[in-house]
């Protein structure tokens, strides 16, 4: 999918970009230890630096290369850490906007409920609804059903004789978004 190779060219590029900023971050760093130690402005050993980097031995080289790999390694957790945090805060926010009435996540009480509840709403059948609750325990069902209030997954009205505090009403259907795609389930 061309969206997925965008997607992937552009994280390529983030990459590119990260280990290109890198070895300049670490070649500057080299570059002011070797004018600290010579005692000159650090703009005076640009050249005495890339003479040394090209003709320098194994040990110079390894730890170049080991500070090099430990900065990357401290860059990509520190992403990784702010992407994290970022998915949170995001995760959070879609929460707070999916409440209910009643100030409940129909996701979260959705998947709370019995299979035999969850198949009522995964079907929108009213009947079948009625049916599984006359069922239950009448305390029980009373606790599920005020939870469906409060979620937003069930919007009694006038006609549905569902529970004491729905008794008459219309059972009105509103699409909740689950985690799990865009499952849907009525209210």
């Amino acid at each position: 999918m061309l969206v997925n190779g965008d997607h992937v060219g552009h994280k390529m590029e983030k990459h590119a970009l990260m280990e290109q900023v890198a070895h300049q971050t670490i070649v500057m760093q080299f570059i002011l230890e070797l004018a600290k130690s010579l005692k000159v402005d650090p703009r005076a050993c640009f050249r005495q630096f890339f003479t040394k980097i090209k003709t320098a031995d194994q040990q110079y080289m390894d730890a170049f290369n080991d500070e090099l790999e430990s900065f990357k390694g401290r860059v990509r957790e520190r992403a990784k850490v702010r992407i994290e945090k970022a998915l949170k805060e995001y995760e959070e926010e879609e929460r707070k906007k999916r409440l209910g009435p009643g100030g409940l996540d129909p996701v979260e009480v959705y998947e709370t409920l019995p299979p035999e509840l969850q198949k009522c709403f995964d079907s929108k059948d009213i009947e079948m609804l009625k049916e599984t609750i006359s069922k239950m325990d009448p305390k029980e069902a009373s606790i599920y059903m005020k939870q469906c209030v409060d979620s937003g997954l069930w919007v009694p009205n006038a006609k549905d004789g569902l529970g004491a505090d729905c008794a008459e009403t219309e059972p009105v259907y509103e699409e909740a978004k689950t985690e799990r795609g865009n499952q849907s389930t009525a209210s």
